[in-house]
């Protein structure tokens, strides 16, 4: 019998899902960024790809949460090796 090995696939936030789904709310990015309080600069970084410092993600969850009405079980999630795939402008 041949063992069947699982890969176990690390996954962690979608920003990029995230901040749209707060654009998608009416939120601009300035407003979301006010809200958690970063520069919107920094926001744009996040949605481009650039992972958040540990509380900055957890207001912008908090955020997210609030806004959507979904508990953080619900947060987009991508699998690390996706990301780029995912968003490519190709």
């Amino acid at each position: 019998m041949l063992a069947v090995l699982q890969q176990r696939v690390e996954h962690r936030v979608d920003w990029f899902q995230v901040i749209t789904a707060l654009s998608r709310t009416g939120y601009s990015p300035q407003s979301v960024a006010d809200a958690i309080g970063v520069a919107r600069t920094t926001l744009l970084g996040w949605k481009q790809g650039a992972e958040p410092r540990y509380t900055e993600g957890e207001r912008l969850v908090s955020f997210w949460c609030q806004i959507t009405g979904n508990d953080r079980t619900r947060l987009p999630m991508v699998a690390v090796g996706d990301w780029w795939a995912y968003h490519s402008k190709a």
